[in-house]
């Protein structure tokens, strides 16, 4: 059990205060979600709570919904909670290292309070000039619904908190300025906390409100108490639970399971001597030390129930040698090696493993053994990856998981330049600028042409050592364009049709400089045939041997400025 300890500390401002309130992360498919611990409170449901947490809810309802029922699995049906669960309700998708303390599961936020309802009320309220004939009970009723209602007594409270000068609702006059309160107040995370016990409206109340994404100062760090067994106590799990965790099967090794026997009483299975692997889509393997199973011959049980396979079980075997004999006896042949791949923002990425298994929900369990801590994937990508569908599973020699063993660490700072152009003009000049070379707008050139000495203009790009280049914005014409080219310059003609990213690779062209169109990355330090391979659209020029810079028009996620960040690559975007 988790307990939090939240703490404030008075704010200098008039009439508010500064509160720390804390709130737990979870992880789900890849992100940290931010929650909220919740207590359902008595005429609390789903979609009242709902509508008031967070902005997951309110950008894809549907996602939040899928998150809250994996984080939540105690609700078994959302639309009958009861007073009294307690919920984490998700808030808000974050990237890996967002916030400080982030890793350790609470993060702690700064929040300023509003201490005066009236105030909080008249924010949401709309101002209105009473027309002839207009009654309070007939404005609040339009707004909050039937007259002695529910909602209605709470309309009439708002409205003569928010009109403090009304001292008789039955007494107004045409002319007259009153405020109106919003009903979409009630939908504010805020407003249960405006009422006490009784149902009156309180004098103040905490409106939460993040001021910053700072955390609270050392003194103010919440209290956790865990009754978590110590790490020197926790027993390693067996290569068959590793396996079986790794390959996303459900592993059942106490108790008794009874198979139906025809013409005969049940079998019964000591799951103890006979531990039993279970797929989500009702696949069973049966794992067995010796050629019986209980007083079964092998190959007779296999007949008698051909559904399940049983595989031998050698107490020396490696976690990467059970797998590999799972696969080798799943329905789908997943022995083989394959390739998962998908694109989006800017990038192809191909997911080369030795073992893949499809699961329910359309993502794919990807498992590859690898040799050592360092051959391992980022912790970046692997979330990258799962975001996208694809849950990679890395195996380490003697089988502990690579997950383990995850590196943390975000690249705080990353060498990522955003090119802001106006005009293909303009973007040669800040590129020029940009990589080091020299830009000389309308720069006089002459040239033979029919016997003559012919004048033109021209802007003369160059990255020295002889590296130069002329640019036309479509300037030149016809002969002119051949005759500059028989005195030995090169000429980048730049069309009204052509990208950005198309006037790069022809200056970097004629300037006779190393590029690589479409770079491909490997996110792991190991051999590329299981790898994660990451294709980028865009260039990736070689400034010098120990500088390269990528160079693309895409917004590239942050999990791929973070592996070209730590290889020592500058990013430019535009």
């Amino acid at each position: 059990m988790l307990f939090l300890l939240s703490l404030s500390a008075p704010a200098d401002t008039l009439g508010s205060s500064l509160v720390y309130k804390n709130y737990i992360v979870r992880y789900d498919r890849g992100w940290d979600i931010l929650c909220e611990p919740y207590v359902v409170q008595k005429n609390d449901w789903v979609l009242k709570i709902f509508r008031q947490k967070g902005e997951i809810a309110h950008q894809d309802f549907r996602d939040f919904l899928g998150i809250f029922e994996r984080l939540n699995p105690q609700i078994r049906d959302i639309n009958m909670i009861r007073p009294g669960q307690g919920i984490d309700i998700p808030l808000r998708k974050l990237e890996h290292g967002t916030l400080p303390g982030q890793d350790s599961g609470v993060v702690t936020i700064p929040f300023v309070t509003l201490t005066q309802v009236t105030e909080v009320i008249k924010a949401h309220s709309q101002s209105y000039k009473v027309k002839k004939g207009d009654t309070v009970s007939e404005m609040i009723a339009r707004k909050y619904g039937r007259f002695g209602s529910r909602s209605y007594q709470e309309g009439v409270k708002l409205f003569q908190a928010a009109n403090p000068q009304v001292t008789d609702l039955n007494r107004i006059y045409a002319g007259q300025k009153v405020y109106l309160p919003d009903p979409a107040i009630r939908e504010q995370s805020f407003y249960t906390a405006m009422y006490d016990e009784q149902g009156n409206l309180r004098q103040t109340i905490n409106r939460a409100g993040p001021v910053t994404q700072t955390p609270a100062p050392e003194n103010n760090t919440p209290a956790i108490l865990s009754s978590a067994v110590p790490e020197q106590e926790k027993q390693p799990p067996s290569p068959l639970t590793e396996a079986a965790a790794t390959v996303g099967g459900q592993l059942h090794a106490k108790g008794t399971y009874y198979l139906p026997h025809p013409g005969g009483e049940d079998f019964e299975l000591d799951l103890s001597r006979h531990p039993m692997l279970e797929f989500h889509d009702g696949a069973k393997m049966i794992f067995t030390r010796s050629d019986r199973i209980m007083d079964m011959d092998r190959k007779q049980f296999q007949s008698t129930w051909p559904e399940i396979k049983t595989i031998p079980l050698d107490d020396q075997a490696t976690t990467e040698e059970i797998i590999a004999a799972i696969f080798e006896n799943l329905e789908e042949k997943g022995a083989e090696p394959a390739e998962i791949t998908f694109e989006g923002q800017g990038v192809h990425v191909a997911v080369r493993t030795k073992w893949v298994r499809p699961e329910s929900d359309g993502r794919h369990v990807c498992i590859t053994p690898i040799d050592s801590p360092d051959q391992q994937t980022p912790e970046s990508i692997r979330r990258y990856l799962e975001q996208n569908g694809v849950i990679l599973k890395e195996v380490l020699p003697g089988g502990s998981s690579a997950a383990l063993h995850i590196e943390s660490q975000r690249h705080a700072v990353k060498n990522i330049l955003a090119l802001t152009p106006t005009s293909q003009k303009d973007f040669v000049q800040i590129l020029a600028r940009t990589l080091g070379f020299t830009y000389a707008p309308n720069t006089g050139i002459t040239f033979p042409y029919a016997g003559i000495q012919v004048q033109a203009y021209a802007d003369l790009l160059s990255a020295g050592q002889g590296h130069e280049t002329l640019v036309d914005f479509g300037e030149l014409y016809g002969d002119a364009i051949a005759a500059i080219g028989k005195t030995g310059l090169h000429i980048v003609q730049v069309t009204a049709e052509d990208t950005y990213g198309a006037i790069l690779q022809k200056i970097l062209s004629a300037l006779g400089l190393a590029y690589e169109s479409q770079p491909a990355f490997l996110a792991a330090s190991r051999p590329a045939e299981f790898n994660t391979v990451i294709t980028v659209f865009g260039l990736l020029y070689a400034k010098s041997e120990s500088q390269h810079i990528l160079l693309t028009g895409a917004s590239l996620p942050s999990a791929i400025t973070d592996m070209l960040s730590s290889q020592g690559i500058d990013v430019i975007v535009w």
